[in-house]
């Protein structure tokens, strides 16, 4: 004869495994959303340095072409004594 004991602790055992195995995925779900979340902010992040190494770029150059002018300026004043016998 079956034994209503046994087989209120064997649905129980169950249930309880049941019930382990829907936390499990649970907080697998739980994880993965965070881990998605964690991928777009690194993307977000690596498009803004990007962008702003971008920035750097062009900030240098136009810095290289100012002192190339400047040098130029540098050296017509110098011409300009030079003719003019300021020196």
């Amino acid at each position: 004869m079956i034994d209503v004991r046994m087989v209120i602790a064997i649905a129980a055992g169950v249930m309880t495994m049941g019930g382990g195995i829907i936390a499990f995925f649970q907080m697998q779900t739980r994880q993965n959303m965070k881990i998605e979340a964690l991928q777009k902010e690194v993307a977000e992040l690596k498009r803004k340095q990007s962008a702003s190494t971008c920035h750097q770029i062009e900030t240098e150059k136009a810095i290289v072409e100012i002192n190339t002018k400047l040098d130029h300026i540098v050296k017509a004043i110098d011409e300009l004594k030079k003719s003019r016998g300021i020196e």
